[in-house]
């Protein structure tokens, strides 16, 4: 295992710890949770934006659309720790999270699923050098992003 992995599976560890505790303590401050899972996500957006990017340049930058896909799969498998309880429209802090995900966890951990196979798919995709399939992979993933924002997502201002 590479440091990377060790590092991320401490870290994966520390937070799953940490969620755990929430159940448990009344005193939680969810901020910083919410806070971290709101960049997590928005690195998501930025690095899927990048991919998009890139497909409207000729020719796109494989290397760098590699680099992106690897970065989306990073953070895809971290984000089952990202919503625990109390870190909804409950908490007093703001969120687009919807109060659905908790009341709907099964629904809500298969959307998170799917997001993670079509993420495993473009990283795949992206591994060759057939920039119609990454691209047809990558609308593949919008579109399993955008399914779970409409049932699970507050719509933006």
């Amino acid at each position: 295992m590479n440091s990377k992995r060790v590092l991320q599976l401490f870290a994966g560890i520390g937070f799953a710890a940490a969620a755990m505790t929430v159940v448990a303590d009344q005193d939680f401050d969810p901020q910083p949770v919410i806070e971290g899972r709101q960049s997590a996500l928005r690195d998501i957006g930025a690095a899927f934006k990048g991919i998009n990017d890139e497909f409207k340049k000729s020719p796109p930058s494989l290397p760098l659309i590699r680099q992106y896909a690897r970065q989306i799969d990073d953070l895809s498998k971290q984000q089952h720790r990202w919503f625990p309880a109390g870190t909804g429209p409950e908490s007093d802090v703001q969120t687009a999270a919807k109060s659905e995900i908790w009341q709907q966890p099964a629904q809500f951990e298969a959307g998170q699923v799917a997001f993670g196979e079509e993420v495993a798919k473009l990283v795949q995709a992206a591994s060759g050098n057939d920039p119609a399939a990454i691209k047809s992979q990558a609308q593949a993933l919008g579109k399993t992003c955008k399914a779970c924002h409409d049932k699970f997502r507050e719509k933006d201002d």
